[in-house]
């Protein structure tokens, strides 16, 4: 992806600019629920949002929607946790989290989506 000066993005999409900050952090959070393994369903109702700093507790939260279809009360907490002005925060604290993120090589593949995302929320706010 070509670098995008972000003052120059702020003066082309002006009021805008909400509406892409918003939609990019969304759709990378989704994504990250929607690619993770599903066997009970517990590691995908794990991940948990938040504004100005990490959650720290794990919760009792099932999502046995299939990995890469959409859906599941992780993903709608996202729509109401996410703002365009805010440091947002998504966490997974069962402690076999990071060894199935390792595993699955959701890091490399997240950077990727986070520049991915970035271009297709670019051209759909044009």
């Amino acid at each position: 992806m070509a670098e995008i000066p972000i003052e120059k993005l702020a003066e082309k999409m002006g009021a805008k600019i909400d509406d892409f900050i918003r939609g990019v952090k969304i759709k990378t959070f989704n994504g990250i629920i929607r690619d993770t393994r599903v066997k009970t369903g517990r590691l995908r109702g794990n991940w948990q949002t938040n504004t100005g700093s990490p959650k720290t507790q794990k919760i009792d939260r099932l999502d046995k929607t299939p990995k890469g279809v959409d859906g599941g009360s992780a993903q709608e907490e996202v729509l109401y946790n996410v703002n365009p002005d805010t440091v947002d925060y998504i966490t997974n604290n069962l402690p076999y989290a990071a060894i199935w993120e390792e595993r699955d090589g959701m890091i490399a593949g997240n950077v990727a989506r986070i520049e991915r995302n970035m271009q297709e929320q670019l051209d759909e706010t044009n």
